[in-house]
């Protein structure tokens, strides 16, 4: 065999024999020898936040964490207390409600109208107040009034009633005052009998309230002061009635001297300007009147020569409203009543030698 047959069958062994140790030779290609060259990689730069940084965007997040905590608080904690106030006013007024209530089934209606009346102040929209309310006055209308026996007549067509009487409750009921008494009158007129003492109580409340609506909005004072004459004939007056009432009657009185007598004028309209400054006639208000008189008061006082007086009354108008006139009038009087002291001459003062001994200077190239 040839040497080379020979070396193709050592190339043949595949499987070793069992008492063969030797490993398998197996002869690779040059190009299976080659590195493998890894393709050129990328390397990934992380940059980490500086340590300040991370700080200060800490404590800005906590400071509008806490703004944001604390305005949804101070918002939550308003609610809550308006929300407690509602209750408690309910509550109260509910509380009066119901002592109102039982005074008025025990027939001492003039406690019950006291409970009413606070709750009209403190809770004007309680539910059932105004039915109750009108109950009660009607009642005491009913007792102030002679009782008289009706004569026997045949009973009326209602319709056209109960459609006035229906109309003047929900009148009442959304504060038309004036629509309210328009409608109870056109009702009396059609049948004075129907339901009187119901109609006597909304025609009793429409009344009160269209007089306190005529005096402060309207400034009509005097038919605000008719409506109450007339109510005071049927039942007294609430106490914020007779308030109104009586400012009302302050203002037309101190009017009544207008140009009459000034001192007067202003004694009445002092006392409306610190009250109610704003109530109107129809020409001017409280506030203004007293302001005029003021003024024509202080003139007065300057033709009777009494300035410091006239003085006084014209600072108290340039407190109120400054104006040039005003001003030189005030500076008049001012001078008149504090005149200007003279100011002394000078005079040659002779010098006085004082004993105190003089300085002297030392030349300092004298000294040792």
């Amino acid at each position: 065999m040839s040497p080379q047959k020979k070396d193709e069958t050592q190339r043949m062994q595949t499987k070793p024999g069992a008492g063969d140790t030797q490993p398998i030779q197996v002869k690779a290609a040059v190009s299976d020898t080659q590195p493998i060259k890894a393709a050129p990689s990328k390397t990934l730069v992380v940059k980490k936040p500086k340590l300040w940084r991370v700080i200060l965007t800490g404590i800005l997040l906590v400071i509008l964490f806490a703004a944001g905590g604390g305005a949804l608080g101070y918002r939550s904690g308003i609610n809550d207390r308006l929300n407690k106030q509602n209750e408690q006013l309910l509550s109260e007024a509910a509380l009066q409600y119901q002592y109102g209530v039982q005074q008025m089934t025990a027939g001492h209606y003039d406690l019950a109208r006291t409970h009413f009346e606070y709750v009209l102040k403190i809770y004007p929209d309680f539910p059932g107040l105004t039915e109750k309310y009108t109950e009660v006055m009607v009642q005491i209308a009913k007792l102030n009034e002679p009782t008289a026996t009706p004569a026997a007549t045949a009973t009326p067509d209602n319709r056209n009633v109960e459609t006035l009487f229906a109309q003047a409750q929900q009148e009442v009921q959304s504060k038309q005052w004036a629509a309210a008494i328009t409608t109870l009158e056109a009702l009396r007129n059609a049948d004075y009998r129907y339901r009187t003492i119901e109609v006597d109580g909304l025609y009793f409340i429409a009344m009160r309230y269209r007089a306190v609506e005529m005096i402060l909005n309207e400034g009509n004072l005097e038919e605000g002061l008719y409506f109450f004459s007339v109510l005071e004939k049927y039942a007294p007056l609430d106490k914020e009635a007779v308030n109104y009432a009586n400012v009302a009657r302050l203002y037309l009185t101190g009017a009544s001297y207008w140009d009459l007598d000034w001192k007067q004028v202003v004694t009445y309209f002092e006392q409306l300007y610190a009250a109610m400054p704003s109530l109107y006639d129809g020409s001017m208000t409280a506030a203004q009147r007293y302001y005029h008189a003021l003024i024509n008061y202080g003139d007065q006082l300057m033709n009777k020569k009494d300035e410091c007086s006239a003085a006084d009354y014209y600072y108290q108008a340039l407190s109120m409203t400054p104006t040039d006139d005003l001003q030189s009038a005030y500076n008049k009087a001012y001078k008149i009543c504090h005149p200007a002291t003279k100011t002394p001459t000078e005079e040659f003062i002779e010098e006085i030698p004082t004993d105190e001994p003089t300085v002297e200077t030392v030349d300092p190239s004298l000294e040792p």
